[in-house]
């Protein structure tokens, strides 16, 4: 079965022909996880420099060739313009965002916002999704919008991948009415929800029917917290959280393969993931999440690869900064993981 790789290689029609679809918005979404700040002005994807471009924020470099190279040689891509691409990280801020412009050839653009790479503060930022609104991500998202659609004034769509599709529906949220009539749609392929609060804003309920989310059968990062809007269930050739991965979404033609419904496997994580937070206040989550953190940052790694890796050798740090919270903290992460116990029994009955 197809991936967009085969899709890049395969569908050679032009913009003009055949118009935007989902492939191509999880393909402009993918290609945020690119380094482009090197590039000064407007670039052709046909012109970019591979030995520039490979380096990516994801692990699998020769995945990301095979990208590339698709990309660049594709005749629907070739023309494309890329503009205006972002990277700010702030780790006292704790924050990490991206953000790149493609201009298409119908006179419209997509702005793609980045994921989340495997470092310990572009996860604490979207772990700090479950009590605060906006993270500082979000705040940029809706800047940098604002900033591009002044300058060019095209219709144009929002989408990311994982936090990108988060970010790019938050910004959409709270685009004014001018811009909000020029937004064509909005992108989110397994991308997190929200905060409970933020569902019920009018501000969300303007844009709600111009969203569309993809998520995988197994999705885990796409169900967090929570949303309302439709989704889309598409078929992985991974299983478990390695269905996050978009090289394993599998594509018929120009459109997602789509199921009828979720593994059970994520039902029931969904479920015990957002009775937990919502059995939690803002402030234990906070809590919570920061003495996480800290105890991940006693470690002295920088990574959930480097944790993974090293995860045996570093429990006695682990234990060691656990048992070095002061008591306050203790209480409520010890508190907060009983909680997640409970609602992990109480949600049993959806795995049976």
């Amino acid at each position: 079965m197809s991936n967009f790789i085969d899709y890049l290689k395969n569908y050679s029609s032009s913009f003009k022909d055949e118009p935007f679809n989902e492939v191509d918005s999880l393909i402009f979404s993918y290609l945020s996880y690119l380094h482009f700040t090197h590039l000064l002005g407007k670039t052709k994807i046909k012109d970019l420099d591979l030995k520039n471009n490979l380096h990516a924020i994801v692990k699998d470099s020769n995945k990301n060739i095979s990208f590339i190279k698709a990309v660049v040689k594709s005749p629907r891509y070739q023309d494309i313009e890329i503009i205006h691409p972002v990277e700010d990280t702030n780790k006292e801020k704790e924050k990490q965002f991206s953000a790149i412009t493609f201009l298409l050839p119908t006179n419209e653009m997509y702005i793609a916002f980045r994921g989340t790479d495997s470092t310990f503060n572009g996860w604490k930022e979207d772990f700090n999704m479950a009590f605060m609104l906006p993270i500082p991500s979000q705040t940029e998202a809706l800047k940098y919008t604002e900033k591009i659609t002044s300058l060019i004034p095209r219709k144009f769509y929002l989408g990311g991948h994982s936090k990108g599709g988060n970010l790019a529906v938050y910004a959409a949220s709270y685009l004014e009415s001018n811009l909000n009539n020029r937004l064509i749609k909005v992108y989110s392929h397994d991308g997190p929800g929200f905060i409970k609060e933020f569902l019920t804003t009018s501000n969300y309920q303007n844009i709600k029917q111009k969203i569309e989310k993809t998520v995988p059968a197994s999705s885990i990062i796409g169900m967090l917290l929570f949303a309302n809007e439709h989704y889309k269930i598409i078929k992985s050739n991974e299983k478990g959280i390695l269905e996050h991965d978009p090289f394993s979404w599998l594509i018929d033609n120009n459109h997602f393969i789509i199921l009828k419904e979720l593994s059970d496997g994520t039902i029931y994580t969904n479920k015990v993931i957002n009775e937990w937070i919502s059995n939690l206040t803002k402030k234990e989550r906070a809590i919570f999440i920061d003495s996480l953190f800290s105890v991940l940052n006693s470690t002295n790694l920088t990574t959930l690869d480097e944790l993974s890796k090293n995860f045996i050798i570093k429990i006695p740090d682990i234990i060691k900064a656990i048992y070095n919270l002061d008591d306050v903290n203790k209480m409520y992460l010890l508190k907060t993981i009983k909680s997640l116990i409970t609602c992990c029994i109480r949600n049993l009955k959806f795995l049976i």
